[in-house]
């Protein structure tokens, strides 16, 4: 029993005993003003209680429980790949694009819409994934899911549903990015290691030949000497995503 239920009980307790004295105290009349008056402080408590577990569900599992990041069910890695060094060495350098760079901005502790009364994005453990990193991707597919992202990396980030070529957004903090590389189903995005900085880049998955289309992408963070930072996961899309959801919409439009 958590101690708000243990406030509550103790509380309805004393109501009982006071009820219990009353018609010592009051005329009838005033008795039933009195009663009236507790159980409307009964039930106010009760919505406070309900509320309270609610946030505590936000926040927490139900149970003390180990869980591994991330936190959800995650993808797997590729079953072929090169060391760092190799896919810098023998693979094609592609072009980026850079969309955000803020080379003194500051990750925040806390941000005010990850508190409780949100729920959203007040969940422990995704919190606590997301300051575990330093790199994170996406693609600009679904509005829901991109509302989420942002909040979770605490940035505000264009998307421009690229219809020639999908675009994957990759969002990095305290690394100068300098170059990308890729090679099977691997990318490394080379960069210096910094304090501070945010930058969002973006690459087209027409520069990206996976050996097997099926398994994820490793998306590596790593330094020149071939170091890796940090790492993430994230299936392949097409580069004629768009495009095809396009002609889809134009072949049901009568």
């Amino acid at each position: 029993m958590s101690s708000i239920q243990k406030w509550i009980v103790l509380f309805i307790c004393s109501i009982i005993a006071n009820v219990s004295s009353a018609p010592f105290a009051y005329g009838k009349e005033d008795l039933k003003i009195e009663i009236n008056k507790l159980e409307n402080r009964i039930k106010k408590y009760g919505i406070l209680l309900r509320e309270q577990e609610k946030r505590l569900k936000n926040l927490e599992p139900s149970e003390p429980v180990r869980i591994d990041d991330p936190p959800w069910a995650g993808l797997s890695l590729p079953s072929h790949t090169e060391s760092i060094r190799t896919v810098i060495k023998t693979g094609p350098r592609i072009p980026f694009k850079t969309i955000i760079d803020k080379p003194d901005y500051k990750r925040a502790a806390y941000e005010k819409y990850w508190h409780s009364t949100t729920g959203r994005w007040s969940y422990m453990p995704i919190r606590i994934h997301y300051a575990l990193h330093r790199l994170f991707t996406n693609y600009d597919i679904g509005l829901s899911e991109w509302y989420d992202f942002e909040h979770n990396v605490g940035l505000s980030i264009p998307m421009f549903q690229n219809e020639k070529a999908l675009d994957m957004y990759i969002v990095i903090f305290q690394t100068k990015v300098t170059d990308v590389y890729t090679k099977g189903n691997q990318i490394v995005v080379v960069g210096v290691p910094q304090r501070t900085g945010a930058q969002v880049i973006t690459i087209t998955t027409k520069n990206v030949e996976p050996i097997n289309k099926r398994e994820a992408l490793l998306v590596q963070l790593a330094t020149q000497a071939g170091q890796e930072i940090d790492y993430s996961l994230i299936s392949y899309v097409p580069p004629d995503f768009w495009s095809k959801q396009k002609k889809n919409l134009k072949d049901r439009t009568p």
